[in-house]
């Protein structure tokens, strides 16, 4: 499983509070003025609230919301208008007339077409007449559409339902990443603190040899182990420092802040230790939206089928139109409008009979749909169980590494202790208190990567609980 898979709750026995609290996680070069303090649950919600993925899945489903209205819009009748104005410029019409002679000695359409009705046989028709106008309403009542409207209306559900779990994923997903980039940086900034104060040390018992030097207590070789011990601490420090710039950047990045923010991580590296309830997180997963979206798209696919095997059933239609035409002498018909009517209404039938096999072949189609969905349903589900088992496998881990080097810190502490009184004594020498303190400096690393390590294991749990069991809020020090 990748450290942006999903995750489980965790049900506190006996919590252990563990005291590795880091304060201040700013670098060393940030000023108290004008800094941002951002606890990780604003952290959480600037990400949730202002990220492009999150932002882009709602587009999605507003989009989803449109599209069902198109599907639902097949339900209701179709109404339309339309008017039309024909000015003929030259007819076919033009000069016809009983015995053959022109009527009223005119062959233009633009004469009077016959206004005395004995001369043109055409008078009172439509033929040859200079100015037309057309008018009409047609509605049009789908009466049975063979069920594709209902089912078009269940898969646009359904569609919507999809998105609003992936949606749900997204933010699981979001918040996944805002938390392992915002201790990333709490980490980061602890490995600058160890470094300025390894460095410091380091300074300080090169002075301390110095002047026990020039007191013929210690001698150039212990002068020369004290410089080589500080000046080996420098490029550390600054790779210290360079990392944890590069991680606060990147969770700015994240939570949507710019680049040149001065902020101060306020939720320290410090949580409780206890063991996970694994019934409950195995229960869990079974509901989580990204096994509920898989879900949806078998039964999306299932009503792909329905609409495909629709293609074999008639579908039925009424209609009405209602027409109106008028033929002035001028381009505006008079006053009375000398309008004629044309109304009629009917029932349309279409009956399938062959179209070529098509109809089967896409209900094929849709089928093998529905078996490829299940198929996917399937491998992700074996896949989100062997990742919450490898998350718990490396929660269990990293419980037993944050309590042993928790531990082994203590033992360094002492160990450096030991070293000085002999160093002060003069029974020890600089390059025995300088290894202890090397011992001491790995020891306390060793802890915050245990301890990070646990962090993350918990809100990788909890990513894979889909975040019904909430563990880092519980059992992190200072969420909020």
């Amino acid at each position: 499983m990748t450290a942006s898979s999903p995750l489980r709750s965790l049900f506190p026995m006996g919590p252990i509070l563990l005291g590795f609290l880091i304060a201040g996680t700013l670098l060393p070069t940030a000023g108290l003025h004008g800094q941002t303090r951002l606890s990780l649950a604003e952290a959480e919600r600037r990400a949730l609230e202002q990220g492009e993925e999150v932002a882009l899945l709602r587009e999605q489903i507003g989009q989803a919301e449109d599209e069902i209205t198109q599907v639902r819009a097949g339900a209701f009748p179709e109404v339309s208008a339309n008017l039309a104005y024909t000015r003929s410029i030259r007819s076919i019409f033009d000069g016809l007339a009983f015995g053959g002679e022109p009527a009223n000695g005119e062959g233009g359409a633009g004469g009077s077409g016959g206004a005395e009705g004995d001369d043109n046989p055409f008078a009172n028709l439509p033929f040859g007449r200079p100015n037309t106008w057309v008018a009409g309403l047609r509605v049009t009542q789908p009466l049975y559409a063979a069920g594709r409207v209902s089912i078009g209306l269940d898969i646009a559900d359904k569609v919507r339902e999809a998105l609003r779990l992936e949606l749900a994923e997204t933010e699981a997903e979001v918040r996944l990443q805002v938390r392992e980039a915002y201790f990333q940086a709490v980490f980061a900034g602890l490995l600058v603190e160890i470094s300025e104060e390894a460095y410091a040390l380091a300074n300080d018992q090169l002075r301390r040899v110095e002047g026990f030097r020039d007191q013929g207590v210690a001698a150039e070789l212990d002068v020369l182990t004290a410089r080589v011990e500080r000046d080996n601490l420098e490029p550390q420090r600054v790779e210290a420092r360079s990392a944890a710039r590069l991680a606060l950047l990147n969770l700015l990045r994240i939570v949507q802040l710019p680049p040149e923010s001065e902020v101060e991580l306020i939720t320290p590296l410090e949580a409780e230790l206890s063991d996970v309830d694994r019934d409950a997180l195995r229960e869990a997963l079974e509901d989580r939206a990204l096994l509920q979206a898989a879900r949806t798209g078998v039964r999306i696919e299932e009503d792909q089928v329905r609409l495909a095997r629709s293609g074999y059933r008639p579908t039925v239609g009424a209609f009405l139109d209602l027409g109106w035409q008028a033929f002035p002498a001028t381009v505006f018909p008079t006053e009375g409008g000398g309008w004629r009517e044309d109304w009629n209404a009917g029932v349309q039938v279409s009956i399938p009979i062959f179209n070529g096999f098509r109809t089967r072949s896409q209900i094929g189609s849709a089928q093998s749909g529905v078996r490829q969905a299940e198929l996917r349903f399937s491998q992700l589900a074996e896949g989100l169980r062997l990742e919450l088992e490898a998350g718990l496998s490396d929660l269990e881990a990293a419980l037993s590494q944050v309590d042993a080097r928790r531990g082994t810190v203590e033992e360094a502490r002492r160990l450096v202790e030991l070293a000085e009184l002999r160093f002060s004594a003069g029974s020890g020498t600089a390059l025995e208190l300088s290894n202890t303190r090397l011992l001491l400096r790995q020891a306390r690393l060793n802890e915050a990567e245990a301890l990070l390590r646990y962090v993350g294991a918990l809100a990788r749990l909890e990513r894979a609980s889909g975040g019904s069991l909430p563990l880092v809020r519980d059992r992190i020090q200072g969420y909020n």
